[in-house]
């Protein structure tokens, strides 16, 4: 091929491509779209923060402002302090006023006008009255420019078509009144953010605007006068708000949680107690009495009754001795948790020191509550200070009901390592109790032991249950006359009648099996491992216990117990 073909079929693959259309891609097709937006809305950009801070410098100096380009400037730069940590013109009345007098030189001419009335706009949702080193000054100064710009809203529009910046402040001016985020209220709370989005994108409203805090607020108060149904349904976005915004957590929790207390029943919702914990820890410890003293008394005494309840479920399940939850334990404190003044926690070295995620969540929950338990294992307590008693319970199955007289000198200091050993120094076991129960039924004519809990809890300290259930079961003649001696007969009848809800119809398993010799005071003796069989041994006696052991498929051998 000679040189002029080569030629000939370059201009020929030339053409070719030419006669191809060309196809824009959808970054492209966005990109146009986003340029002819901004250029109907005419918003355009800022001026340079270094010049704002120029003609600001100049005119601190001078205080003269000779050109609409220094008119145009100061407008957008009220803010800016002067020098590093001095004073910005909106905090300097005099200067403030100058400039706003030498902005309406530019009335007649609108288009010059709207352009500064834009900066004003600007610093007005700039200026941050309610940050901590704002001076006094500039909270009424920047009131001065909120009715300037409401007063002059008018003046940017004149009979030509204008940006449509102008319309959204007109359409929205007030915007620029005493009342700024409530017309958007119902909107928001439905989800809609559309409008606010435009109104910021027009005017722009920075992130870190006081604008976007005070929407939060707003909807937080407006939520507050809805009716139950619809303000706890509103509950998550109204949290999710606030965790987002530290300066307004205060006010619109305390709106939240006194508005919640109203709430007919006041039913427990975690996520506020979780939210209302982690922000301003403990309700009823003296060293959060700060943070928590906004708070209506009714609605701190709820999330104190919450937390409580949340701590009593969290003892009996996962503070309980190899995780066996026991239930009734649980549900007996719960119906206490009104009447509970205090509570503490002595940990022993497992829960003291673990690394699992639940746990080291809830020993954060717990701080100032925990105490050190010399313990190993899963051995914990749970000490409950109920008016004139000092309540102790321990996670481990098995272990009895100590009672202390708090109107008394302790026999333990809590703020010292705590002992298990009985009678040991600093023990939570002492000789010295006023009260010693076992969790066991049958026992001093009593079918329940809740039963004989509660009556003692009502009759020797008048602490009564918040919750008023009423039970199937009966004190048995003795225990109701409790200087009368029990006939076992008797005592068995009411066990049986009583407890077929129990653990009757469990499954046998070696959990179901430890469970239920810890509530009976049963031994387990267990020489499967040495090639014998698995005894227990107890009160032969109980017909309930002999039941239930049978229907696991043990036998009786009397005087020493049941065996399989």
């Amino acid at each position: 091929m000679n040189a002029l073909n080569y030629l000939a079929s370059l201009l020929q693959s030339s053409v070719i491509e030419e006669t191809q259309p060309v196809r824009l891609g959808g970054e492209i097709d966005a990109l146009l779209e986003e340029l002819k937006a901004r250029a109907k809305s005419g918003s355009g950009r800022e001026p340079v923060h270094d010049h704002q801070l120029d003609a600001v410098r100049r005119y601190w100096s001078s205080q003269e402002v000779p050109t609409f380009r220094d008119a145009y400037l100061l407008s957008f730069g009220l803010c800016i302090p002067h020098r590093p940590q001095g004073e910005c013109v909106m905090e300097d009345r005099p200067r403030l006023q100058r400039v706003l007098e030498s902005v309406d030189g530019y009335i007649a001419r609108t288009a010059s006008y709207r352009r500064c009335y834009q900066g004003l706009a600007k610093s007005y949702f700039t200026y941050d009255v309610d940050a901590p080193e704002a001076a006094p000054a500039g909270k009424k100064n920047w009131l001065t420019l909120r009715d300037y710009l409401h007063d002059r809203n008018r003046e940017i529009r004149d009979s030509r078509p204008g940006p449509a910046w102008v319309d959204t402040a007109i359409e929205n001016r007030q915007l620029f009144d005493e009342a700024p985020c409530t017309p958007y209220v119902s909107q928001l709370l439905r989800g809609d953010e559309s409008h606010i989005d435009r109104i910021c994108e027009q005017l722009q409203i920075g992130k870190e605007s006081w604008f976007l805090r005070q929407l939060v607020l707003t909807q937080v108060e407006g939520a507050t006068k809805l009716d139950d149904d619809e303000f706890v349904s509103l509950l998550p976005r109204l949290l999710g708000l606030l965790a987002h915004n530290e300066v307004l957590r205060d006010r619109g929790t305390i709106l939240v949680l006194d508005r919640y207390a109203r709430v007919s029943g006041s039913p427990l919702h975690p996520k506020l107690r979780d939210h209302a914990v982690t922000w301003w820890g403990n309700p009823w410890l003296p060293s959060n009495a700060t943070r928590w003293g906004g708070v209506a008394p009714a609605a701190r005494t709820m999330v104190s009754d919450w937390l409580k309840l949340e701590f009593i479920e969290t003892f009996f399940t996962k503070l309980a001795e190899d995780g066996l939850a026991d239930r009734r334990r649980m549900e007996f404190w719960k119906r206490y948790v009104k009447s509970i003044d205090d509570i503490e926690f002595a940990l022993g070295s497992t829960a003291r020191n673990s690394r699992e995620p639940d746990l080291v969540a809830l020993r954060r929950k717990m701080k100032g509550l925990t105490r050190e338990l010399d313990a190993s294992g899963a051995n914990n307590a749970f000490i409950m200070t109920m008016g004139k008693l000092v309540a102790v319970e321990f996670s481990g199955l098995g272990n009895a009901f100590y009672g202390y007289d708090a109107s008394r000198s302790l026999p333990f200091n809590t703020s010292q390592t705590l002992k298990l050993g009985k009678d040991e120094r600093n023990s939570l076991k002492r000789s010295s109790r006023m009260l010693w129960l076992k969790h066991g039924d049958g026992i001093h004519g009593w079918s329940r032991w809740e039963d004989m809990f509660e009556a003692t809890l009502r009759e020797s300290f008048q602490i009564l249950p918040s919750v008023d259930t009423s039970r199937s079961s009966t004190r048995s003649q003795a225990a109701n006359e409790r200087t009368r001696p029990t006939s076992p007969g008797s005592s068995r009848e009411n066990t049986r009648s009583t407890q077929n809800h129990t653990a009757t119809h469990e499954s046998y398993s070696h959990v179901a099996l430890k469970r239920f010799a810890a509530t009976h005071g049963l031994q387990i003796d267990d020489r499967t491992a040495l090639g014998g069989n698995l005894w227990i041994r107890g009160d032969e006696d109980d017909g309930h216990i002999g039941q239930v052991l049978a229907d696991w498929g043990f036998h009786v051998k009397p005087g020493k117990g049941w065996w399989k």
